[in-house]
């Protein structure tokens, strides 16, 4: 299905592209959260008029999402997890784990799928990317230490 984005959106393009997704993600996601709308001859008619808004609104969500990268560039969060004596982890430090870390220390709401992170197996502390809105980011670090 086509669709045009009303805001940019991680992997899939920019506010005001035409893009084609799968019926079910359009139907079930985009559309009802006000994410895109559907590229029919009208809307791509529109479209020119409607540019501005979505630029508008677009220009919005970039500060705001500036805004957050200043609150969270250099941050340190941490984590207790189970490990051996080795320093290796029981388990595994997920995106949804480090992201309720970031509400519960700076009242900031993260996606989980905005956490940037490669697979964590031991104690330690590392650095890891929040992608916030289109091409900003904000960087953290994580400090995993062991549960006692």
């Amino acid at each position: 299905m086509e669709i045009i984005l009303l805001e940019s959106l991680n992997k899939l393009g920019k506010a005001g592209e035409i893009v084609t997704v799968k019926d079910g993600f359009a139907k079930n996601f985009l559309i009802p959260e006000k994410k895109a709308i559907i590229a029919n001859k009208k809307n791509k008619a529109d479209l020119e008029n409607r540019i501005t808004q979505i630029n508008s609104e677009n220009d919005k969500k970039i500060i705001e999402a500036n805004k957050l990268k200043d609150k969270l560039d250099g941050k340190k969060i941490l984590i207790e997890v189970e490990a051996n004596d080795d320093g290796s982890l029981y388990g595994a430090v997920s995106q949804k784990s480090i992201s309720e870390s970031i509400f519960s220390l700076h009242e900031i709401k993260i996606s989980p799928d905005s956490v940037i992170l490669d697979p964590i197996k031991e104690l330690g502390q590392t650095e890891i990317g929040i992608s916030l809105y289109e091409d900003i980011k904000a960087n953290l670090y994580l400090e995993i230490t062991r549960k006692t």
